[in-house]
């Protein structure tokens, strides 16, 4: 009897039992010291094949035949991985824009991962930046950020979702009103110093150009009162008359 596991064709071991023993020089490399054959049904004509440390190279298209003096049998189906990656970690990146931004982070995913902030209503919250990378091993890291402003304080989660598996992981963080600029009282006390600052620099600087301005009229004027006081002095020089010569 032989059981043949293999992958889209019969040629590509992956696993194989002949004559009462399992074959290990026909595997493929790939699968090499990876699956274990359970035969503890095989007198019912049941067997099971565990394939070890799952990788995303192992999606795809595998079969399995059976062969005797007097049955043989083959199915075929396709093999689908999927991986949930690590926990979501949440950290405080800095003030920006009015606000505090916020930096999720995970690892390990496969397909490719989607992300979503909430707000402490359940009201999703449009990220700023969003970035996944696959690496060698073809798994996804993702990194994603959001600005809070004000009034959306509180609880806010960021949740990442494997779309084949329908799971999700989720990390919490709770941010106190303090640490929002737009309601924290120091910064409304700023404001409140340089928005009255700038009104008495109007101000003074409406005073001085109103002052500027009047003394220039009256610099003005007395230029002019001059001026036409030394013309009316004129004016009598010319009536006086020249005294007669005794």
């Amino acid at each position: 009897m032989e059981i043949r596991w293999f992958r889209s064709q019969a040629s590509d071991v992956v696993h194989l039992y002949q004559e009462r023993q399992e074959l290990y020089d026909q595997q493929m490399k790939q699968f090499q010291n990876r699956t274990e054959l359970i035969k503890d049904d095989i007198a019912d004509g049941s067997v099971t094949l565990h394939l070890h440390s799952v990788i995303p190279a192992d999606e795809g298209p595998y079969g399995c035949r059976f062969l005797s003096s007097d049955f043989s049998g083959e199915a075929t189906w396709e093999l689908e991985v999927a991986g949930l990656g690590s926990d979501p970690h949440i950290s405080l990146e800095g003030f920006k824009e009015g606000g505090i931004q916020l930096r999720c982070s995970s690892s390990g995913w496969y397909p490719k991962p989607l992300a979503q902030w909430r707000d402490h209503h359940g009201r999703c919250l449009p990220p700023e930046t969003e970035d996944i990378i696959q690496d060698a091993q073809s798994l996804f890291s993702l990194e994603t950020s959001v600005v809070i402003q004000g009034g959306a304080q509180s609880n806010v989660s960021c949740s990442i979702q494997n779309p084949l598996l329908g799971q999700k992981k989720e990390f919490v963080v709770q941010i106190a009103d303090v640490f929002l600029p737009r309601t924290s009282p120091w910064k409304r006390a700023f404001v409140g110093t340089l928005l009255g600052l700038l009104l008495l620099l109007a101000l003074l600087s409406t005073l001085v150009l109103y002052i500027f301005r009047k003394q220039r009229r009256s610099q003005e004027k007395l230029k002019k009162q001059a001026e036409k006081d030394k013309g009316k002095q004129g004016e009598r020089r010319a009536l006086c008359p020249r005294p007669l010569a005794e």
